[in-house]
């Protein structure tokens, strides 16, 4: 019966006619094709439109769990700092939680150095051509997604807080793996991979510039790592409370 239906509705399309849940006409490509051929494309085209409706559903999941997550160790808390739009403060929490976890580096960095970049602006421009929350030059941007496997496109799709975290925290965990530590590879985030080879062999170049970018950054870091320790903590004593009561 679901064979007939199927093939009754193609003919139908074939033929001109409207039928619910189908479309009005099918491409120029199957004109003319035989009734089988016309049915098989509907059912492919009601398959993928199920299976992008399945994917939606599937990102909406994720999203959820990744933002119970956010909310427990504290991101979430601190982004709203932030004073973005509450629809924006959960992507962006999203986000950090999703690309820390995916690139094996603290959430609670990612939050510190967005902070020193650009306090949360989404369109913050540095005087050099960085952009966005986590300030990428448009080179690198283009570089780290290509390498992601997918094209940037405008420079200006770099002000998108989902792409920009996404780019932004592979390029500082691909620093941390090349430099060995946080505080080097935040040397090489401000000043670029070259400049920094230069100012960390230097022993009076190097001490004068880790005590400024790198020393803000790792400040920040610290001050949310221990906020988060205190909340965690406190959050455990009440369910301890609450389980002998």
């Amino acid at each position: 019966m679901q064979r007939w239906t199927v093939t009754v509705a193609a003919a139908s399309i074939l033929a001109g006619l409207a039928v619910p849940g189908f479309p009005s006409r099918l491409p120029d490509s199957a004109v003319g094709e035989k009734p089988e051929v016309a049915a098989l494309r509907v059912q492919l085209a009601e398959r993928e439109n199920a299976l992008r409706e399945a994917e939606a559903r599937l990102k909406d999941y994720q999203d959820e769990v990744l933002y119970v997550e956010a909310s427990r160790l504290g991101v979430a808390e601190a982004v709203k700092a932030s004073g973005l739009p509450l629809r924006q403060q959960r992507r962006v929490a999203v986000a950090i939680v999703r690309e820390a976890e995916r690139n094996g580096i603290d959430p609670m960095l990612v939050v510190a150095l967005i902070r020193c970049e650009s306090s949360f602006n989404n369109y913050a421009v540095s005087g050099v051509g960085a952009m966005g929350l986590m300030q990428v030059m448009p080179g690198t941007g283009t570089y780290l997604a290509d390498k992601a496997g997918y094209r940037l496109g405008r420079s200006t799709n770099l002000f998108d807080a989902e792409t920009n975290i996404e780019l932004g925290t592979a390029y500082l965990a691909d620093l941390i793996q090349r430099f060995g530590t946080v505080e080097q590879a935040l040397v090489a985030y401000n000043a670029g991979p070259g400049l920094a080879r230069r100012i960390l062999s230097k022993h009076e170049v190097r001490k004068k510039f880790m005590a400024g970018y790198p020393a803000k950054v790792v400040g920040e870091f610290r001050k949310l790592k221990a906020q988060q320790e205190r909340e965690l903590t406190l959050r455990a004593q009440q369910q301890t409370e609450g389980s002998k009561s």
